[in-house]
């Protein structure tokens, strides 16, 4: 229900913003000419400019500016607008010195609207940002039982939840109890009750037969229940590992794959690499040159991963760190003082040496996204360490994904396991169109 409400708030500010576009460009040119403006400029000026506005609300989705989590902070948010307008400036500047046949150059215009545009926007979504995260359109909430992960939700400021308190016969942490009441007495249950329209139910109440009974006779069946994981997923966007079991397994991964869905995904990413692989052909002896002045050792760097089905397959790189013969790759390893070359921190941090992996994918061992593949010694670790963690094998790996752009790499088996519930997030949810999010963050990150 609540990701309906987030598309119906995203497609809303979508359309307030083209509306806002053209009010910015009215008032842009009201401003110009000191009064009245020439309602046929406007009109002429129109066409021209709603390309431009396609381009800049892309902007604005690469920015995560339609949705409404992207802008309750108040620092990023104003950052992110400064960045807007930078970038808008810049791309209108470009885009009307392509366009030679309009008898007008809007440089002072573009500006104006650009600025216009900027502070009323802003002030657009500050408005449906309280109206929204108001309290009277949040769900009252009460959570039965307790788990380490609600800290995480707690912590957060949903805009569809308010938490009201805990009922739970658990301890619970100190700096939980400072931020949300908490209740063990089923007659003090009741009584939040009054203010409640949902009930959460931890993994262990839910799995406590007695537990659940209990609840039922005590509390009203006219309420609304919902699994702690389903909410979990949905303000976090990941998937808590106490709630994996085989059923879990059989309600939301075993189903028939999407065929559709990889086609449509491979097609493109063909396209891509083909192109990717003919410029890499070019580059090569470019970048092979300057790795082998800067360094001995091969120009390659080639390490063994665990693919889809948990096939190994092997990863290619530009070599950016000083080949040692016979050395072991260690997992983890913190990067010590000039083991990076030159070469290879122009490389990293351009994710040029990346580029060899476009063969990768044409081969089919990797995607442009899935889960990151690990080293097959690592992933025997995790196997071991991680319950269910084969179930990353599912898809095929990628050279981005839903844990890249949300968490950094791995340095234990914790943050691996903080990591797979990310991936899980991914191949639960996995479509096209997620993909094409994935992409324009990873984009966003890099630049």
């Amino acid at each position: 229900m609540n990701k309906v409400k987030n598309r119906v708030v995203g497609a809303s500010i979508l359309i307030g913003d083209f509306l806002l576009f053209y009010i910015s460009l009215y008032l842009a040119l009201f401003i110009r000419k000191g009064g009245s403006p020439d309602i046929d400029l406007f009109y002429s000026l129109q066409a021209p400019f709603l390309y431009l506005f396609f381009i800049w609300a892309l902007v604005f989705f690469v920015l995560d500016f339609y949705e409404l989590d992207s802008f309750k902070k108040t620092v990023p948010f104003l950052r992110g607008m400064i960045v807007f307008s930078l970038i808008a400036t810049l791309l209108g500047t470009f885009y009307f010195y392509f366009q030679p046949q309009l008898d007008v150059t809007p440089r002072a215009i573009l500006f104006l609207t650009v600025i216009n545009f900027t502070v009323i926007s802003s002030l657009w979504r500050i408005v449906l940002l309280n109206v929204a995260g108001s309290k009277s359109f949040q769900k009252k909430a009460l959570f039965v039982g307790f788990c380490k992960e609600m800290e995480e939700i707690i912590e957060r400021e949903s805009l569809d939840y308010e938490f009201v308190g805990i009922y739970t016969k658990d301890e619970v942490p100190k700096k939980v109890k400072e931020k949300i009441k908490v209740v063990d007495d089923i007659a003090l249950a009741k009584k939040l009750l009054e203010k409640v329209d949902v009930l959460i139910l931890s993994p262990e109440i839910k799995n406590d037969k007695e537990a659940v009974k209990k609840i039922f006779t005590s509390f009203s069946l006219n309420m609304k229940y919902m699994e702690f994981s389903s909410l979990y997923e949905e303000i976090v966007k990941k998937v808590p590992l106490r709630s994996l079991d085989e059923w879990w397994f059989l309600e939301n991964i075993s189903r028939p794959q999407r065929k559709m869905n990889d086609i449509i995904s491979r097609i493109p990413e063909l396209i891509v690499s083909l192109v990717g692989v003919i410029v890499l052909i070019f580059l090569f002896p470019f970048f092979a040159l300057l790795i082998k002045i800067d360094s001995r050792g091969p120009v390659l760097y080639r390490q063994k991963r665990i693919g889809e089905k948990g096939k190994e397959f092997v990863l290619y790189k530009f070599r950016t760190m000083h080949y040692k013969e016979n050395e072991k790759p260690a997992p983890w390893r913190e990067e010590k003082d000039g083991e990076v070359t030159r070469i290879g921190l122009l490389l990293r941090n351009n994710h040029l040496d990346e580029l060899p992996q476009f063969y990768n994918i044409i081969k089919g061992d990797l995607g442009f996204v899935g889960p990151r593949p690990e080293m097959s010694e690592l992933s025997k670790h995790f196997e071991e360490n991680i319950p269910f963690y084969r179930l990353r094998y599912l898809v095929r790996p990628g050279l981005t994904g839903w844990a890249q752009i949300n968490y950094p790499p791995s340095k234990s088996i914790e943050e691996a396991e903080e990591k797979f519930k990310y991936d899980l997030y991914y191949i639960k949810n996995r479509s096209f169109f997620f993909d094409i999010v994935i992409i324009i963050k990873t984009i966003r990150a890099i630049f």
